[in-house]
């Protein structure tokens, strides 16, 4: 169960992927879906102006069509996408969907990304299922997205989902049952992390989807099976992350504290062992706070800061997300400070 460039050269993209089309006609009925061919849309060959730089590789969106979407026949266990891809530099026009949906309008569960062009384009990470998934707009998106290529990436865990860009991560959206309304933790950089409002479920097919703007032809440059890696995945989650000073993208690891300094949120729910590692060379209290559904976060547990001494913290209980507040007595410089999950 793969998706992989041996397969499309030797089984053809129509064997790999369902195709249907949402045409405008007008006249009694506004719309019709239509099952159609995905090699009439997604064209390529394997000929190479040079390396992995193909003479044809673009997905099209003709004039009167309101979506072209592509599905993969084979669905994905926590599965693991990787799109190597320029984005389009459209001004305006339609919305790109790729990563995983079962099916159209979100029912069953989406875990993708969500491009919306423009000058910029913005890129989203969308989680969720029916009524309304939830989208947060990644911090990180390269300014080049249309000139160079990166590589945009999904991981599908059994309650959580992580969207990177060449390989650092940019999202991490957590899905427990019975959330009344998503919510974003934080949309700050390093990376978001946020609560999805539905549980999507966790073994979905592959989506390439241009969706919008019927009024003309829209083409997606650069898009060749040789960038589309597709496999299985691993339910159980596993990271091991620096702690960054909130909001900053800074490294809390080698940052000067003077009064009191607040770590970026890490995503914390469904992991068995959560462990916060922290050393620092002057004295003071660390304090672990867990973010809450009623009332955002809230102290857990507080510990004196040894001088020169590594603190290993180990969090048993249930949580969302966590993150720490160093106050030093006086200015003191941190050594370690990090996060292991799994």
């Amino acid at each position: 169960m793969t998706i992989r460039l041996a397969r499309f050269l030797e089984e053809g993209v129509d064997a790999l992927f369902y195709c249907w089309t949402r045409r405008v006609i007008g006249g009694e009925y506004d719309e019709e879906f239509h099952p159609d061919r995905a090699s009439r849309y997604w064209l390529f060959d394997e000929y190479e102006r040079k390396y992995t730089v193909f003479s044809v590789a673009k997905y099209v969106k003709p004039k009167g069509f309101a979506t072209v979407s592509l599905r993969s026949r084979e669905v994905f266990p926590y599965g693991f996408f990787e799109l190597n891809t320029r984005l389009p530099a459209w001004e305006r026009g339609p919305t790109l969907w790729f990563g995983f949906e079962i099916e159209d309008l979100f029912g069953g569960g989406v875990i993708h990304f969500r491009f919306v062009p423009g000058r910029p384009g913005t890129l989203s990470a969308c989680a969720g299922a029916f009524p309304k998934p939830l989208c947060v707009e990644l911090p990180g998106f390269p300014s080049d997205y249309a000139e160079s290529r990166h590589v945009y990436s999904i991981r599908v865990h059994r309650s959580m989902a992580v969207w990177s860009i060449d390989g650092v991560p940019r999202c991490f959206v957590i899905y427990p049952d019975n959330v009344e309304g998503g919510r974003v933790v934080t949309s700050d950089p390093p990376y978001a992390v946020a609560i999805a409002p539905v549980r999507p479920s966790t073994c979905l097919a592959v989506l390439l989807d241009i969706d919008g703007c019927p009024e003309g032809e829209y083409v997606w440059e650069d898009l060749h099976p040789w960038g589309l890696r597709v496999l299985p995945g691993d339910p159980e989650a596993k990271l091991a992350t620096p702690l960054y000073v909130a909001g900053s993208g800074k490294k809390l690891a080698g940052a000067t504290v003077s009064g009191e300094v607040v770590s970026h949120p890490v995503p914390a729910y469904d992991l068995r062992r959560k462990t916060v590692y922290f050393k620092a060379d002057a004295p003071g209290t660390l304090r672990l706070e867990a973010y809450t559904l009623s009332s955002g976060w809230e102290e857990y547990d507080s510990w004196e800061v040894p001088k020169d001494r590594l603190l290993k913290l180990s969090v048993a209980d249930e949580v969302l997300a966590l993150r720490v507040a160093y106050a030093p007595r006086s200015s003191g410089r941190v050594r370690v400070a990090e996060f292991l999950g799994a």
